[in-house]
């Protein structure tokens, strides 16, 4: 047996830490899970299979994207809150309508609803 072989682990792929603003990773959503130190994300890439950890933020807006879903994540770098507290900013993308996992709800009067109809454009009921 040779002591030269060089091990690598499947399944979660590169791992990424959010540090400068402006980073941005394009690929197929693969979910989250909870990983030792808090939840992680899996993102399928061109270049292979990225996994980060999840702040607040990002964990907020992913959770609203089915996996499978072609995404575009953009780090926007350190924030602060209207309390005061710093935060880690990012700008998720889909791409198509039918990639959300649950409706996004709208800021609509109660007397008005939105309905699709068959060629996908919206119409008030």
């Amino acid at each position: 047996m040779s002591s030269l072989k060089r091990w690598r682990r499947v399944g979660q792929g590169q791992f990424h830490k959010w540090e400068q603003a402006g980073e941005e990773f394009e690929g197929t959503w693969r979910g989250a899970y909870e990983g030792r130190y808090g939840p992680l994300g899996t993102l399928e890439t061109s270049e292979g299979v990225i996994t980060f950890p999840l702040p607040a933020a990002l964990l907020d807006r992913l959770r609203r994207v089915g996996e499978g879903a072609e995404v575009l994540i953009q780090y926007t770098g350190l924030q602060t809150s209207k309390a005061g507290r710093s935060f880690k900013g990012f700008e998720v993308y889909v791409a198509g309508d039918g990639a959300l996992a649950e409706p996004v709800q709208h800021a609509a009067s109660s007397r008005q609803a939105e309905s699709p109809v068959p060629d996908g454009h919206q119409r008030e009921v």
